[in-house]
């Protein structure tokens, strides 16, 4: 029953990602919870997981042109952060990254709730260097949580002046990178589950394609908000769950 659950929802996140770009941050807990798997062991899986979606994305928005590689390039170095962030994965206790990871969560529906507003940014945040501390900074986080680096790196870019397009398109070919880094840290660990992976790429990938497909039919503002609300909640839930154990 659990195992139907999960691929429900790993089909449910590649449609939202598909709609509204957002989506992701359901796997790691939807593994914590239905998977039946130890913590670290579901972080890490989550975060493998990430690859596939974000490289169907890559080829989805560089055919529309959405993709400068002249700022992805210093982004995507800063993903190799997600490679040390997966071995101190390693080294905490559960109780700790369950808490960052709701947190992270909270923060994601928050800002799907209300989306941040663009920003002037300065001359560092429109560099080379600025980029690869965003990517740096949310890939140490992405590591460590599963949770993928686009979810807080997307709202960091936009508050500092890049367009919201722009930033979603440069989080595509990052999540793949991040992904990789924080997946070979995680397999030195032991933290990754390669008899459940596949099935969750395959049913994310499925989800994906669907939601580009009716991407133009649904009210994207609606779906936002029903995100939101969802991430809030969950964020909650984990954090309750938490105390309450």
């Amino acid at each position: 029953m659990f195992t139907i659950i999960l691929y429900t929802v790993s089909m449910l996140v590649g449609f939202l990602v598909g709609i509204t770009g957002v989506g992701g941050i359901l796997i790691p807990p939807a593994l914590i919870l239905f998977s039946g798997q130890e913590v670290h062991m579901a972080m890490g899986t989550a975060l493998a997981s990430f690859m596939p979606v974000g490289l169907v994305g890559t080829i989805m928005y560089r055919r529309l042109g959405h993709i400068d590689w002249r700022k992805a390039l210093p982004y995507m170095a800063g993903s190799l952060a997600a490679w040390p962030g997966a071995m101190l994965n390693g080294m905490l206790p559960a109780g700790p990254l369950v808490a960052l990871l709701s947190c992270i969560i909270i923060f994601s529906g928050l800002c799907a709730l209300r989306p941040p507003k663009p920003g002037n940014g300065s001359v560092f945040w429109q560099s080379g260097m600025g980029f690869f501390c965003i990517g740096a900074v949310t890939a140490l986080l992405a590591g460590l949580t599963g949770a993928g680096g686009p979810v807080v790196s997307i709202p960091w870019m936009i508050i500092v002046g890049v367009p919201p397009m722009v930033a979603v398109g440069l989080a595509m070919p990052y999540q793949v990178t991040t992904a990789f880094f924080g997946t070979i840290g995680n397999v030195a660990e032991g933290h990754v589950d390669f008899t459940i992976l596949p099935y969750i790429c395959l049913m994310a990938l499925a989800g994906l394609l669907a939601g580009v497909a009716v991407a133009r039919r649904i009210p994207t503002g609606m779906l936002r908000k029903l995100i939101g609300g969802l991430c809030c909640g969950l964020g909650l839930f984990l954090l309750l769950r938490l105390i309450l154990s």
